[in-house]
């Protein structure tokens, strides 16, 4: 028996081979990009105008090497606060005429009560301990609109907190070097919060919204913080409104958003400062924006400076910087007082847009009403193509039994993606009768991929294996195709029309990460669009292999 390749078969290798090599360099850039290394971190000599994450990293060590465990209670949390306020005072002592410069140690005490995952818990706390700054022109007000940026400096307990949060403290005491170093006087007033008590359910931020004189002067906040040792810093919420995020999407250099994140992250188990700033205590336009990479750190006794990754601190930095002057330069800056005054005509009462990154070299932003026309066409096409592919040619009749067949098309693919869900999650219960380490592939990403991509692949190919064929509607003596063809056409418009419909109903269900679906669902269009093409002008192109017996 000999394997015999014509010309043909010689392009669809080479075709298959040149694929590979191109989604091995997709592959590479995708895990440079989530990782930060096209990023190069700058050194401790860097000009003194540009963020250096050398400079912010020996803030880190400080915080979480040298002090250590900064918990309420803990020696370690006052000594971070008498560095920080330490270093502050070390800027302000360089500052230029032109500027005003107010440091504050503000000691808080309160009690309320908040609902949590469920629910109700009441608080009562006393003499808890933040560090503010206020950079501001000499000539400003205090009733002047201002930008917030927030960070905590405790820990967990157990926790050297080197990420989470001594990288944002770092970030912090970092930008507000270069505002004074650089000589740039911000428009509008910047006050840099730095609270010492966020991991106990929020205390330091509640304190400073209902008793601090600043708070009704903010009138847009940006709050930093780290589930792990850097990587992507993902916008995970914005608002209320658009602006916010449209303010980061103007200003961001490396843009690290997308609207999808602020659809799962409330059914995170866990909260953020974010919460007291723009829900409970203040309606305030803001960014919360997180680490995310290196999970397996967070809270953990192994949060230490040596696990940041490189370039994440200065790709944070470079953001952070921007977005300051960003918000501080934007006309729609409103305090308190005024956001009241414009009510539901101003714009930070519009609906959240769409939004998202493209390997953090660009952000694409459109509004929701936008989103509105653009996601409902690719349920339009699924409807309208049956009357394109049978119309002229059939008649009605057979557009609408096209329809069906693409319906039952779009229930088989349906079926595969709930198999390749649920297959993850039975291997996964299972799995635990057999192994005391539930969660081993947190800390090796890779073992996640070998477990459970293959088991997926399986649930989503099962209705294809059972259905080789798909039931057709269609009469294949009069269309004059093979059943096999009018299968797999029936598969590809009804997995086409499940995304089209998945994009409409996320989008009318109030959620705003619809564009996944849309650009799955526009790929396979333009998918169509190149076969359709290459059958027209060049014929069919098949990879078959011609065996013949010899003797």
């Amino acid at each position: 028996m000999v394997l015999r390749f014509d010309a043909r078969d010689v392009s669809g290798f080479k075709l298959l081979f040149s694929l590979a090599i191109m989604y091995g360099l997709m592959s590479f850039v995708v895990h440079s990009v989530i990782y930060t290394k096209f990023i190069k971190p700058l050194g401790i000599d860097a000009p003194l105008d540009r963020f250096s994450e050398a400079r912010a990293v020996e803030h880190v060590r400080v915080l979480s090497h040298d002090i250590g465990n900064r918990q309420e209670g803990h020696p370690g949390l006052r000594e971070a606060a008498e560095y920080i306020k330490a270093q502050l005072e070390r800027m302000k002592e360089r500052a230029g005429s032109n500027i005003r410069i107010e440091i504050e140690e503000n000691v808080v005490s309160g009690s309320f009560a908040m609902l949590f995952l469920g629910h109700g818990i009441s608080f009562d706390y006393r003499n808890l301990t933040n560090i503010l700054m206020r950079i501001s022109s000499i000539d400003s007000k205090h009733s002047d609109p201002s930008v917030l940026v927030n960070a905590h400096f405790d820990t967990t307990l157990g926790s050297p907190g080197a990420a989470d949060c001594g990288s944002c403290v770092a970030s912090l005491l970092e930008i507000a070097r270069i505002i004074i170093d650089s000589g740039w006087v911000p428009p509008r007033p910047i006050i840099l919060l730095f609270n010492g008590a966020e991991e106990s359910f929020l205390l330091g931020a509640n304190g400073f919204m209902r008793t601090h004189k600043w708070r009704d002067s903010i009138g847009a906040f940006i709050n930093v913080e780290a589930t792990g040792t850097g990587g992507l810093d993902v916008v995970c919420q914005s608002g209320p409104g658009s602006w916010p995020s449209y303010v980061y999407a103007q200003s961001a250099i490396y843009p690290m958003a997308n609207s999808a994140a602020q659809d799962i992250f409330p059914v995170i188990p866990g909260d953020t400062d974010y919460r007291m700033f723009s829900q409970d205590y203040g309606s305030i336009p803001g960014l919360d924006i997180i680490f995310l990479f290196g999970g397996y750190h967070y809270h953990a006794s192994s949060d230490t400076v040596d696990r940041l990754l490189p370039g994440s601190m200065q790709a944070r930095g470079d953001n952070l910087y921007s977005m300051v002057k960003a918000f501080a330069e934007s006309s729609k800056l409103k305090n308190d007082h005024e956001r009241e005054s414009l009510g539901d005509a101003h714009d930070y009462n519009d609906e959240q847009a769409v939004f998202f990154d493209y390997l953090t070299w660009f952000m694409i932003f459109y509004s929701r009403r936008i989103a509105l026309m653009l996601h409902s066409i690719p349920i339009a096409i699924f409807l309208i193509m049956p009357f394109l592919l049978r119309m002229m040619n059939y008649g009605l009749y057979c557009c609408f039994v096209t329809l069906y067949d693409f319906v039952k098309g779009m229930i088989l693919h349906a079926t595969g993606i709930m198999l390749a869900i649920i297959f993850p999650v039975i291997f996964s219960i299972l799995r635990l009768l057999f192994s005391s380490y539930g969660m081993n592939w947190f800390a090796n990403p890779y073992l996640a991929f070998l477990m459970f991509t293959p088991i997926s692949l399986i649930g989503l190919l099962i209705p294809r294996t059972v259905f080789r064929v798909l039931p057709l509607s269609q009469d294949v003596s009069i269309l004059k195709t093979s059943k096999e063809a009018l299968s797999d056409e029936a598969r590809f418009w009804g997995a086409f029309g499940f995304y089209a419909l998945l994009t409409l109903a996320y989008l009318l269900a109030g959620f705003t990460g619809g564009f996944l679906t849309f650009f799955a669902s526009a790929s396979m269009l333009l998918a169509w669009i190149s076969f359709y093409l290459s059958i027209n002008f060049c014929g069919h192109q098949s990879v078959s292999c011609k065996i013949s017996q010899t003797p």
